[in-house]
């Protein structure tokens, strides 16, 4: 005699639970992502997500755990259902994070406690306005409490209200799809500056004596999330070649799109003109966190060269230049390489390691040849003497040079000297020198002496 009521007892349970589900179906929160795509940018982040969530009975759908923090109008909700994309008619949220007017104004017409400012016990009271840290309380026993925050003897409020009530508006992101009927997965996409990455090179070098040298060049990148959202089961990648440069938003756009569709599953991969580097699977980006990993790791070889730029026709008859040229090491990229800051370390006579040059290494595609300026020359110096000038007709003018390079150093080095006029037309009578190309001679320098050599310039007059 008693089954039906237990059947009865097990339909109201079940009812229970289909009216709980269908609450949660009108929230999530943006750790609950089924998939997430974390693109890293030098200054902030594109975040790509999925969740199986719909919107309540009234095609209204809560999001909590968003960056208040994010570029504006960058964020995008959708379902796609095969080609059919739903988007929703408003998203609103509300600005301002934690900010004391927004808290207290919300709760203008609830119950208060006053406190501080030499009262012994808290009085009770409604809070009637506040504005601009200041505020108005009408107590329970009929006295009026003047609240200024700006005051620091003054007195103050607590709210009776539960916490959930008043910070509802400031934790959720509200979407409305109206009557239109949601399905598939629900894709979310936003930019904020809250994650961000930075990368270095490190470039050691073995130092021989000799032109040609082998060195260790090393990457790594820095992580950072500085926000509230765990990542630590993304799919994480970096974008090089700096998209936030690149001419006109339309272009930055394509490249934003481009990065998020490329196949993570790749090595390095060329996006339009950037590289995305995808990371290992182990890479976590906890929230509040940060974290150093090594992207590169190659032996280079290396070529010394000394390269001193001129402007042959700066100067009057006789002037005498006495430069120092900018040491550069030559080499063939083994792989994309994106740019970014570089140290170079050299070991001194104990084997100990110094720092001896900073740079910046430039874009360069596998194969191609990098000159990467390390640091102004120590010992190696050049004296440059503007011997004769002479006009050729209406067209041409020609400058003759005499030029001495003093090495001071235990080993030979070569020198480049680069005519840097856009006049040139070409050098020549060259002595002491190899035209190397037509505005670049190249001269070999004794280890502990000296090289001299002259040529003509000619410009466009």
């Amino acid at each position: 005699m008693f089954r039906p009521s237990l059947c009865i007892l097990s339909c109201l349970f079940f009812f229970s639970g289909v009216t709980i589900g269908s609450e949660v179906e009108g929230r999530l929160n943006v750790s609950e992502a089924k998939a997430s795509t974390v693109t890293l940018y030098r200054d902030k982040a594109f975040i790509a997500q999925s969740f199986n969530k719909l919107p309540n009975q009234q095609g209204v759908l809560e999001l909590a755990g968003l960056p208040m923090n994010r570029q504006n109008g960058s964020l995008c909700l959708e379902y796609r259902d095969g080609s059919h994309v739903i988007r929703p008619d408003t998203i609103t949220w509300y600005l301002g994070g934690l900010d004391r007017d927004n808290y207290y104004r919300k709760l203008v017409g609830k119950t208060v406690e006053v406190f501080g400012s030499g009262l012994n016990v808290s009085v009770q009271g409604k809070l009637t306005t506040f504005q601009n840290g200041v505020g108005l309380v009408e107590g329970n026993n009929g006295r009026q409490y003047f609240v200024d925050y700006q005051d620091p003897q003054g007195l103050r409020v607590l709210s009776r209200e539960p916490s959930e009530t008043q910070g509802k508006y400031l934790k959720y992101h509200t979407a409305n799809f109206g009557q239109q009927k949601t399905a598939g997965k629900l894709h979310l996409s936003y930019i904020t500056p809250l994650l961000s990455y930075e990368s270095h090179y490190r470039l050691s070098v073995n130092s021989t004596g000799n032109t040609t040298q082998t060195g260790l060049l090393l990457m790594k990148a820095l992580l950072s999330n500085s926000s509230s959202v765990d990542f630590s089961n993304a799919n994480i990648r970096l974008v090089s070649g700096d998209a936030s440069t690149a001419p006109g938003m339309y272009r930055k756009a394509q490249m934003m799109e481009a990065s998020m569709a490329a196949d993570f599953t790749n090595p390095s991969e060329r996006v339009g003109e950037v590289l995305v580097t995808p990371l290992p699977k182990q890479t976590a980006l906890p929230a509040n966190s940060r974290e150093l990993i090594n992207l590169l790791a190659e032996t280079l070889t290396l070529e010394k060269y000394y390269i001193l730029d001129t402007y042959g026709r700066n100067g009057g008859r006789g002037t005498l230049m006495a430069e120092r040229p900018t040491q550069y090491w030559r080499f063939k990229a083994p792989v994309d390489l994106p740019p970014a800051p570089l140290r170079m370390y050299d070991k001194d006579s104990s084997g100990v390691e110094v720092i001896g040059g900073q740079s910046w290494m430039p874009k360069a595609t596998a194969g191609e040849d990098v000159w990467l300026p390390i640091s102004e020359a120590l010992a190696v110096r050049v004296e440059r003497s503007r011997v004769e000038v002479q006009q050729k007709g209406d067209k041409e003018l020609q400058v003759k040079w005499d030029v001495k390079v003093f090495n001071d150093q235990k080993q030979s080095v070569t020198l480049l000297l680069r005519e840097r006029d856009a006049n040139l037309l070409k050098l020549s009578d060259v002595k002491g020198a190899v035209l190397d190309k037509h505005n670049q001679l190249k001269l070999e320098v004794p280890a502990g002496g000296h090289k001299i050599a002259s040529y003509i310039a000619t410009f466009r007059s």
